[in-house]
């Protein structure tokens, strides 16, 4: 109780007893009193930190709960102002500006400032990450530097209490409670409100790092999405044009095709006339010249009659349904031994090889193949061939063909698929080079793979893969 008050009611008092007695019992009510005043304060204080808590809920917008935020807590202790001050990122925490506050009209504002500490600095950020709480209760009488009373003093500080804004373990600002009309003792219960805000805004700096993450991770995802459409646009663009040029190539290969087996169909009929009707008036080397003419127009039109089974194979409609390829190949290489009874050929068929796909263009592959096998090993006294399949460990099956034939330098193996690329002369093995290019397109359009394996003198394996069995993996 003030003392002159005291000595007022010690004067009205007729005995000592008395007065000693009315002193005890107004220091129990005025203790009552304080208990009450400072349990009013308590419940004031909650109730901001419950705002602030409910601000971060409906918010992420750190402007709107740094300025609700300053503004409630200068009003809950009276300070003249309550500012969040923040680094710039690497500046060593040597430079920074306050990015929002609230504060007195009749002092100056000290928003969008920048300011340099050079003072603060590393020595000062490792304690300030720890926790540490600058509470001064004059910046004059507290043995601050005079580099750190010159930067205070510039925004008319008289007393500081300064808490840390951390953003997960980084540094990220300074919550700062200035009193500026005079001195001002800190209570324990102010600093531990302030630190609690503190804490709260922390949780919110945190969000605001997500969210800007999460931000531009959707933008970086936008951006992606945008360039993938582009792309898409511009290869669906790409594929029309490429679908376009090939309809026309494979036309006009067809035209061309057919128009030349008329001719050619005519030079062999007549020639095979003159060998027939007229081969008496002629000599030997009429004769032979006459029998050229006519091999190399039945070579030219075996050769058209292929290009006409590669253009096929591009231009027909795929109709897939489950093929046996076991009993496919079995009837290939029956069909092949009854036309060349002569040949000892071991064929070794593993049974029941099922797949998906379309049956008479399976049907030239595994012609090609087995036709290619039976032809290279033509040499071989003891022929063997043999058509399997087998399971990777992703569940699709590879099959193959193989045989002990003549081989070839896998340093040559690129040109194995590519039309009218041959390995091996036209002498040693007849053939125009288009049957392995033909199987290639036809393993693409079921979407699967072929190649070939091999060694000079001991032999081939071709393998090929159908896409419609991926579904089984």
């Amino acid at each position: 109780m003030n003392q002159e008050r005291l000595a007022q009611i010690h004067d009205l008092c007729r005995d000592e007893a008395a007065f000693e007695q009315l002193q005890q019992t107004l220091s129990a009510e005025l203790h009552s009193l304080e208990e009450i005043r400072e349990a009013q304060l308590q419940v004031e204080r909650q109730k901001t930190l419950l705002r602030v808590v409910t601000r971060l809920r409906e918010t992420l917008d750190l402007d709107t709960l740094f300025k609700a935020t300053a503004a409630e807590v200068r009003q809950l202790l009276s300070a003249d102002r309550v500012g969040m001050f923040r680094f710039y990122p690497d500046s060593g925490w040597d430079d920074g500006e306050f990015v929002s506050e609230d504060v007195d009209p009749e002092f100056s504002s000290a928003i969008a400032q920048k300011i340099h500490d050079h003072c603060f600095g590393d020595q000062f950020a490792v304690h300030y990450q720890e926790g540490r709480v600058q509470n001064v209760a004059d910046i004059y009488s507290a043995g601050l530097s005079d580099c750190h009373i010159q930067i205070l003093a510039q925004f008319q500080v008289r007393a500081n209490l300064v808490v840390p804004l951390l953003q997960g373990k980084h540094l990220w600002g300074l919550l700062c409670i200035h009193q500026c009309r005079d001195s001002r003792e800190w209570q324990t219960t102010e600093i531990e409100f302030v630190q609690q805000i503190a804490s709260h805004l922390a949780i919110a700096l945190q969000q605001a790092e997500l969210m800007a993450e999460l931000r531009a991770e959707i933008a970086e995802r936008q951006q992606a999405q945008e360039r993938a459409q582009e792309f898409n646009q511009g290869l669906r663009q790409a594929i029309v044009e490429l679908q376009a040029v090939n309809q026309e190539l494979e036309t006009f290969s067809y035209s061309v095709s057919h128009d030349l087996r008329a001719p050619l169909r005519s030079i062999d009929g007549f020639s095979q006339a003159l060998l027939e009707d007229y081969l008496e008036h002629l000599d030997t080397t009429g004769q032979d010249y006459l029998r050229r003419i006519r091999s190399a127009s039945q070579r030219m039109g075996q050769l058209i009659d292929d290009l006409l089974t590669l253009s096929r194979v591009t231009r027909s409609e795929m109709q897939k349904q489950t093929v046996n390829l076991s009993h496919v190949a079995s009837r290939l290489c029956t069909q092949l031994q009854q036309a060349h009874p002569e040949r000892q050929v071991e064929f070794v068929i593993q049974p029941e090889l099922i797949a998906n796909g379309d049956p008479h263009l399976l049907q030239v592959v595994l012609d090609n193949l087995i036709s290619n096998a039976w032809k290279f090993t033509s040499r071989e006294p003891l022929a063997r061939i043999e058509f399997g399949g087998m399971i990777q460990e992703n569940g699709i099956p590879i099959y193959f063909v193989q045989d002990n034939g003549v081989g070839f330098e896998m340093a040559f193996v690129e040109k194995l698929f590519k039309p009218f690329q041959r390995l091996h002369q036209m002498q040693e093995f007849p053939g125009n080079g288009i049957g392995l290019a033909t199987v290639q397109r036809i393993i693409h359009r079921h979407g699967g793979q072929v190649w070939a394996e091999g060694k000079l003198n001991q032999g081939t394996t071709f393998y090929f893969t159908l896409a419609a069995e991926e579904i089984s993996a």
